[in-house]
C-alpha cells in the first residue's frame, strides 16, 4: 500500500493547473465565472465524451462549444429546440456517438434543469429520495459507495428518461450516461460529480455547494485501475463499481472528508509516466 507521504508527494507534484492541458476538464474551465448553469451544461457534455484519446476528446468538445454553440452553450441548450440541436449537430461524430446522441443529452440536461432548477438540485433530490440527509450527507459518508450508487442510479435514470423522450432507446445515447445499475464503474458520470462538487482548487470547479465531497467516488477506467493496483489501493482485476468503492475506501483512510482529492494527481502521474 502506498504511504500517505508518497501520496501527498504525488498530489503536490501533479494536482496543478498545467496538467489540465491533457484533461477534458480544460474545456469546462473556459466557463469559470460564467455561472453554474454554464458549468453544468458544458461539464455534462465534456464528461459524457471523456472516452478515447484525450487530444481527440478535447478537440471534439471545443468543436461543439465553438462551431456548434457559437461559444455560448447556455443560449444553445436553452434556445434551440431538439430538432434545431439535431440540425446544428449534423455531421458531428465522436467514436460511438453522433449528433443525435449529443442533441438528446443536451435536451435531457435542459429538461431536468427546467424541472428542478439545476442539475445540482436534481442530484440533491436524488439524495433525499435515497434517504440521505442533503445538508450533511452523513448516511452517504458512513455507508460508502452503496448508498452513493443508489443516488447516482436515480440521477442517471432521470437524465436517460428525459433523453429517451426524444431519441428513443438508442444504445449510443445510453452509452453517454452510464448507470451503476449493472455494476459499471460509471467513470464519466462519477468524474462529472467530482468536477462539480469538489471545491474550486484550481482543478475542480466548486460549482455545486450542496453535495459533500466526502460522499464522492473515484472515477475508474482501465488506466486508473492499473495505476491503483500498482499503488496497492485495490486488489481487484475488473474496473467496475466494486473496484471504485475499494479504491475510494483506501483513499478515505488518508482523507475522510475529501478522498477523491487525490484522483486528478494519481491519474495524471500515470498519464505522464505512460507518455514518458
Amino acid at each position: 500500500m502506498i504511504t500517505k507521504q508518497a501520496l501527498e508527494d504525488i498530489y503536490a507534484k501533479y494536482h496543478r493547473p498545467e496538467y489540465l492541458k491533457i484533461d477534458p476538464l480544460l474545456c469546462v474551465h473556459r466557463f469559470k465565472g460564467k455561472g453554474r448553469e454554464a458549468l453544468e451544461a458544458v461539464g455534462i457534455m465534456a464528461a459524457a465524451l471523456a472516452y478515447g484519446r484525450v487530444e481527440i476528446i478535447v478537440r471534439n468538445i471545443n468543436v461543439l462549444i465553438d462551431d456548434v454553440m457559437g461559444g455560448d452553450p447556455v443560449a444553445f441548450v436553452n434556445g434551440a429546440s431538439y430538432k434545431g440541436k439535431v440540425e446544428a449537430l449534423a455531421g458531428f461524430k465522436h467514436r460511438f456517438n453522433d449528433g443525435v446522441d449529443i442533441a438528446a443529452l443536451l435536451e435531457a440536461a435542459k429538461s431536468v434543469t427546467l424541472e428542478y432548477g439545476s442539475l445540482e438540485k436534481c442530484f440533491c433530490g436524488c439524495m433525499a429520495q435515497a434517504g440521505v440527509d442533503v445538508k450533511s450527507g452523513i448516511r452517504a459518508n458512513a455507508g460508502g459507495g452503496g448508498q452513493f450508487r443508489d443516488i447516482l442510479t436515480l440521477f442517471t435514470d432521470k437524465l436517460r428518461d428525459a433523453g429517451r423522450k426524444h431519441c428513443g432507446g438508442r444504445a449510443s445515447f445510453e452509452h453517454l450516461i452510464p448507470s451503476p445499475r449493472r455494476g459499471s464503474a460509471c467513470k464519466r458520470m462519477v468524474l462529472y460529480l467530482r468536477w462539480m462538487a469538489r471545491k474550486d482548487d484550481g482543478i475542480d470547479l466548486g460549482a455545486w455547494k450542496s453535495v459533500p465531497a466526502s460522499m464522492l467516488l473515484v472515477p475508474v477506467d482501465t488506466h486508473v485501475a492499473q495505476i491503483a493496483r500498482g499503488y496497492g489501493l485495490t486488489k481487484r482485476n475488473s474496473a467496475d463499481w466494486k473496484m471504485a468503492e475499494e479504491i475510494t475506501a483506501a483513499l478515505r483512510a488518508f482523507d475522510p472528508s475529501d478522498p477523491v482529492r487525490y484522483d486528478f494527481a494519481i491519474c495524471h502521474a500515470g498519464m505522464v509516466g505512460f507518455r514518458g
